[in-house]
């Protein structure tokens, strides 16, 4: 199918590390489409497809070779029918229009509408798009959109790990997930039953351990699915930056991040970023938040050393033997 989305802003990042405040700021942008959600829905649309194939997939991990043509056109097709650029009725479609199964009738009529408009009207557009899951399709996100621009945001381990901690334990229940999972789950210390955030290969070995190890896993994967896929993509295509920096400098991590993508710094973004929303559902964002849960983290330090070391972290007098690879 003919592809207007040129040149999209695709957000990296372990769950809980920033990627949904960045995403909120850049949102406001006029020169930007956006899901105004995360592509989740899409995905499963693929996953489900692939089950009734016979094609099963284990953790969330998709390659290069996993993006044939039939499948490039549904990706491309699904996401043109769901950016938008007009943040009050894509937040009403996704948070009621699509959760609701009698108004179903209107997302589709908002879908054709939109899509008929852009085929109609429009050469190209330029979209935002954020999923943690992502961390793991970096091949894969790269093939579909071959000219998108990436942003990488790393967080202190610690802090990162706290949060999915809290999260973890927020959620407890799970709604079916895609892919799901070929092994219960015996967590210690969690009494939930569903497997939250991102699902990194080698997730088996971990259905038992402690929710710290779990967490720690999950950041460690994510960080260094990143780093590798980062690794296959020119230098003027992607773009690095902490959740210290952008919580602690808002508006100039903001506008540095503009100048990259080559959008203006508008009125509507500089708002926002000089007065960040709260985008954290758990808790208000604390910097020394991590250490509630300091006792559980320093028995995790060994999986999380050789991370902090490559993302310029540092455990400080905490430091343990490495002997963790994921």
């Amino acid at each position: 199918m003919k592809n207007l989305i040129k040149k999209p802003v695709i957000i990296l990042g372990c769950p809980r590390s920033g990627t949904t405040l960045l995403f909120t700021i850049l949102g406001h942008s006029k020169q930007l489409y956006s899901l105004y959600n995360e592509s989740r829905f899409i995905f499963k649309g693929f996953y489900k497809k692939r089950i009734k194939e016979g094609i099963e997939y284990h953790n969330d991990k998709l390659n290069f070779e996993d993006l044939d043509e039939e499948t490039k056109s549904y990706f491309l097709h699904e996401f043109d029918r769901y950016s938008l650029n007009n943040r009050l009725v894509g937040l009403a479609l996704h948070k009621i229009l699509r959760k609701h199964f009698l108004l179903k009738p209107f997302v589709s009529l908002i879908t054709r509408f939109n899509s008929l408009y852009k085929d109609t009207f429009i050469e190209s557009y330029r979209i935002v798009e954020k999923t943690p899951r992502n961390c793991f399709k970096v091949s894969f996100m790269n093939k579909l959109f071959s000219d998108a621009k990436f942003i990488y945001i790393k967080r202190d381990g610690r802090s990162n790990i706290s949060s999915l901690l809290e999260g973890w334990r927020k959620r407890k229940g799970g709604k079916k997930r895609f892919p799901g999972l070929s092994k219960p789950l015996n967590i210690k210390d969690y009494s939930g039953s569903g497997w939250h955030f991102v699902l990194p290969p080698k997730w088996e070995e971990y259905s038992d351990k402690t929710l710290a190890e779990v967490c720690a896993f999950q950041w460690v994967s994510s960080n260094q699915a990143i780093l590798d896929g980062l690794k296959e993509i020119e230098a003027n295509r992607k773009y690095e930056i902490s959740y210290e920096e952008l919580s602690e400098n808002t508006s100039g991590v903001v506008e540095q991040i503009c100048n990259f993508i080559d959008i203006p710094y508008s009125q509507e973004i500089q708002k926002i970023a000089e007065k960040p929303p709260v985008v954290n559902t758990f808790s208000r964002p604390n910097k020394d938040k991590w250490k509630r849960h300091e006792a559980e983290l320093e028995k995790i330090y060994f999986m999380i050393q050789p991370m902090m070391n490559v993302l310029g972290y540092s455990l400080g007098e905490k430091k343990q033997a490495v002997t963790y690879k994921p």
